[in-house]
């Protein structure tokens, strides 16, 4: 038998991490409602906002550069395989558009909610909070909701 490659694995990962994000959302969401689903919100953007401050101390984040973000995201490719543009940036905003989700097809067969990207991109939110506190995050486009594409934005 092969060993596996790395796409393999990365693959095989991002189904499980997709699972578990399923199994925690839709577990909250069933037994306690809006409230459990915004207190996991919040657990999880103080989740990422200690992935960004760390992200800042080794570098890969820069105070106030809402540009790093993208730069972020993107040297994550290999681990986690979101493929990302940039689509736009400014002083106070950024877009990012996802053409590709490793976690949409299992997000899909668990049964996961059109909303469930809500709960789970606050890991984001946090992380470019690390850079500046102001920042908000939406997804005006999901591909949970139908969409082609994600967009997810930044802005302050």
């Amino acid at each position: 038998m092969d060993k596996p490659s790395a796409e393999d694995v990365r693959i095989v990962g991002m189904s499980t991490v997709a699972a578990a994000h399923t199994v925690y959302v839709e577990t909250v969401r069933e037994n306690f409602g809006k409230k459990g689903l915004d207190a996991l919100a919040e657990a999880n953007r103080l989740h990422g906002l200690e992935l960004g401050e760390q992200g800042v101390k080794d570098g890969g984040l820069r105070k106030g550069d809402l540009k790093s973000i993208f730069e972020f995201f993107a040297a994550a490719y290999p681990y986690f395989g979101f493929e990302l543009e940039m689509v736009d940036v400014s002083d106070r905003q950024i877009d990012i558009k996802v053409t590709a989700c490793p976690w949409i097809d299992t997000f899909r067969v668990k049964g996961a909610k059109e909303d469930i990207c809500d709960y789970v991109t606050k890991i984001d939110e946090g992380i470019a909070q690390a850079i500046d506190s102001r920042l908000s995050m939406s997804v005006p486009k999901c591909m949970m909701r139908g969409d082609d594409h994600c967009i997810y934005r930044w802005d302050k």
